[in-house]
């Protein structure tokens, strides 16, 4: 009698689902290659880091660096990983972004066939985890991960962190040195390109004590803690050397004071996953709606009650999962000012509420041999399909980008700002006085605005309003660099090439690294002051710095 092909058994048994996977997340983004910068972080990452990234003799210096002002820290953010991702690409792509977007889809494509592994290593039902995989590849809320090129921080993480927890996962069953030190190796990759991998070892130790026999815990646990310790004293070195210069400080009420304040967030992210109707690229809490939140919670609990078994190991280690990857988005060095909440920081959570879904034994019914259960699966994926497609567009270009920021989030004044620069960037100056009107309405003090109001007066010929403007920005911000630099430019315009000087010099005091000062000086001392020693100095310091003359 010929045997029976179960096709449902063989096609998850092989490595086609590792193909439609790959095939259905790329085929969502595959626009997204053809899509520009957004002009939010990517300009100071990309298009002015370009000459740090073009050289790759720079690469160990990526270590040692800030992530937004390679050679000067002025942010708390060490991410040496995305720098040098970025700097691969750059040798591709240089100012073009269709080689940065490639990397992004790429990325995406890679974790979520890892997520599938990475399931099953956990011993979730191999169709339930393939279905996960797929509603992973496709959802909404994760497009800014993707398509926003600074996103890639989170997909990347995801990409090491998967494998850290599959190869600690290998090294609790076959206790073997290659699975040993290929953790390690993930695992400082996960640390170097974000803070939030410092929690991973916990993680670890979690999802060890259900996998290793008590009587092997010192055996198994302390190589894995000796060489945690290790990769964390290289990496608070490093990492203390990169943001020596750095102003701000988390301290613990700071701390705990973002937490408590944010932690609403919860209900947003959540609501977004299970409900991805209430999507932006630059959401905050005054103007978003947790009502979807809510209701997913209310569906949570049923599902939680209406399970006849559940394993309670994997649904702690999902929820520690999920908190440990997120609350430390909602941490803010500086509590007055507006947090938003980026939906790229929740790339890495939704895996845990996968695997919380998968300790629900409700779920143990999905069998993708039925009709039904299938035909609902294809629903689901279409559904979400056709909304990331719509909600990747607002990403395509600059002022989309921005646009549906100030729609979306109308009360907060980085969004007007923002749209007011794109505006004044195409030449549009009467709607960017507007839009940064919009922002100084909402925020007084918001930071590089007065400037901003600035170079539209001195665009329209108001010198004296430009000036008061700008001497306004240096009120509030005393070393705002650009106020300097503009300042001069305004002075040389006026014929005041004495004073332009000193704005100029000033503003490389503040940053060495600004390049339109460095090439406004080289010129100064050429064409006016004659000065060939000082205007050869500055034109080389202003060419190292990717200026073109």
């Amino acid at each position: 009698m010929k045997k029976k092909v179960d096709i449902s058994k063989d096609f998850l048994e092989d490595k086609r689902p590792f193909v439609v996977i790959g095939l259905l997340s790329f085929a969502v983004y595959l626009r997204s290659l053809f899509f520009g910068f957004t002009y939010f972080d990517d300009n100071v990452l990309i298009l002015d880091n370009l000459f740090f990234l073009r050289n790759f003799s720079n690469f160990f210096r990526s270590f040692t660096m800030e992530v937004f002002h390679v050679l000067h820290a002025s942010a708390a953010y060490y991410r040496p990983m995305l720098t040098i991702s970025y700097m691969i690409d750059a040798q591709f792509s240089g100012a073009n972004p269709f080689f940065y977007h490639l990397t992004s889809i790429l990325i995406h494509v890679v974790v979520s066939c890892l997520v599938f592994v990475f399931l099953k290593k956990l011993k979730v039902k191999e169709s339930l985890a393939f279905i996960f995989a797929l509603i992973f590849s496709v959802h909404p809320v994760l497009t800014q991960a993707v398509s926003w090129i600074p996103g890639r921080n989170d997909s990347l993480l995801a990409l090491f962190v998967l494998p850290a927890f599959i190869y600690a996962l290998n090294y609790f069953n076959k206790d073997g040195l290659k699975n040993y030190f290929f953790h390690l190796i993930f695992f400082a990759f996960c640390v170097f390109t974000k803070e939030s991998a410092v929690l991973i070892p916990l993680l670890i130790l979690l999802l060890g004590t259900g996998n290793v026999k008590r009587d092997r815990w010192v055996k198994v646990f302390s190589p894995l803690i000796m060489g945690w310790f290790f990769v964390g004293l290289v990496w608070f070195y490093l990492r203390s050397i990169a943001l020596s210069g750095n102003p701000l400080e988390y301290g613990p009420e700071n701390i705990v004071k973002s937490v408590f304040e944010n932690f609403p967030a919860v209900l947003l992210y959540l609501g977004k996953v299970f409900i991805p109707v209430n999507l932006s690229v630059l959401p905050i809490l005054s103007d978003s709606t947790l009502l979807y939140g809510y209701i997913s919670v209310v569906i949570l609990i049923p599902l939680f009650i209406f399970s006849k078994k559940r394993n309670y190991f994997i649904l702690v280690f999902g929820t520690s999962w999920f908190f440990a990857f997120l609350i430390p988005a909602f941490i803010r060095p500086n509590t007055s000012y507006v947090a938003d909440f980026l939906e790229h920081r929740v790339y890495v959570p939704m895996i845990g509420l996968f695997v919380i879904l998968s300790s629900f034994s409700i779920f143990d019914k999905v069998d993708l041999k039925q009709k039904a259960p299938k035909y609902i699966v294809i629903l689901v994926i279409f559904i979400l399909s056709l909304i990331n497609i719509v909600h990747n567009e607002k990403s395509k270009d600059r002022l989309t980008f921005w646009k549906d920021a100030a729609r979306t989030t109308p009360s907060h004044p980085l969004a007007h700002k923002n749209l007011g620069a794109m505006y004044y960037l195409d030449g549009d100056f009467k709607n960017a006085k507007l839009e940064f009107e919009k922002a100084v309405a909402i925020n007084p003090t918001e930071p590089m605005i007065h400037n901003n109001l600035g170079l539209v007066n001195f665009r329209e010929g108001e010198f004296k309003t430009a000036e008061s403007e700008y001497f306004k920005e240096l009120e509030l911000y005393p070393s705002y660099d650009n106020a300097f630099m503009n300042l001069g430019l305004l002075y040389y315009q006026e014929g005041d090439k004495k004073k332009a000087e000193q704005m100029w010099l000033k503003t490389t005091e503040i940053n060495p690294d600004h390049k339109e000062a460095l090439k406004a000086l080289a010129v100064y001392y050429a064409t006016d002051a004659k000065d060939n020693q000082k205007a050869q100095y500055y034109y080389q310091e202003a060419v190292k710095r990717g200026a073109q003359f």
